[in-house]
């Protein structure tokens, strides 16, 4: 066990390096550890007090949160870049305040719907959701979605190159540095609020200049009409 755990403590430093940035005193194993616990849980799970109907703002908040403790204890980690990014895509996924009022309405009226076996009034409620989103100005709050920008510029900026550090295939296991950099998938979540003509030059940096999953790169080829 000795030997293992030497050896755990010789290889984290090495991989923590792959990173791509320079991060000065290295941090690790523990915040190695702690980053992969945290990412392996699950979403926490928050409902309303009255009607227990879940309160997805308050979750992506606390999940966030979660995030940002590890920031605070781990200023010098080489997984900031991905601990930021998580943070951004959390900071996205933060509904309006008014969704929560919507959400509860449409609980409601698909419980009414099910109680009654109508199906056509099921679907109506749905689509009237959707609609009442669309009126109340999309289903992402403005103050979050600002927050996750400016991340998402500043991981462009000083850590284009950066790798993922993502959960293995189920099969393998574990952590790894990935080849996807953290700049190139910064960037696509940046594309999709950007101006037609603005996203199309975006998407063309990341194909030439940037790692991308595959599955990305494909997706963003088909929308470009690139080889």
């Amino acid at each position: 066990m000795a030997v293992l755990y030497m050896f755990v403590l010789a290889a984290i430093p090495a991989r923590a390096q792959e990173a791509g940035s320079s991060y000065g005193t290295m941090v690790g194993p523990q915040d190695f550890f702690e980053f992969e616990e945290l990412a392996s849980r699950p979403m926490p799970q928050i409902t309303d007090e009255e009607t227990s109907i879940p309160d997805y703002r308050a979750m992506y908040i606390a999940r966030a949160k979660r995030f940002e403790a590890f920031l605070d204890k781990y200023p010098g980690s080489p997984l900031k870049p991905e601990v930021l990014l998580r943070v951004a895509l959390l900071y996205l996924g933060v509904e309006r305040q008014e969704i929560r009022a919507l959400r509860q309405e449409l609980f409601f009226c698909q419980g009414m719907a099910l109680k009654q076996h109508d199906q056509r009034r099921f679907d109506l409620c749905k689509q009237r959701f959707a609609l009442d989103i669309i009126g109340a100005g999309g289903p992402t709050d403005p103050v979050y979605e600002h927050l996750a920008r400016q991340i998402l510029d500043e991981l462009v900026e000083r850590y284009p190159h950066a790798r993922r550090y993502i959960m293995s295939e189920p099969s393998v296991g574990g952590f790894r540095f990935d080849e996807e950099e953290i700049g190139a998938f910064a960037l696509y979540l940046l594309a999709g609020g950007a101006l037609p003509e603005e996203r199309r030059g975006i998407y063309e940096l990341i194909i030439t200049e940037y790692k991308i999953r595959k599955e990305i790169r494909r997706e963003i080829q088909n929308r470009i009409g690139s080889p």
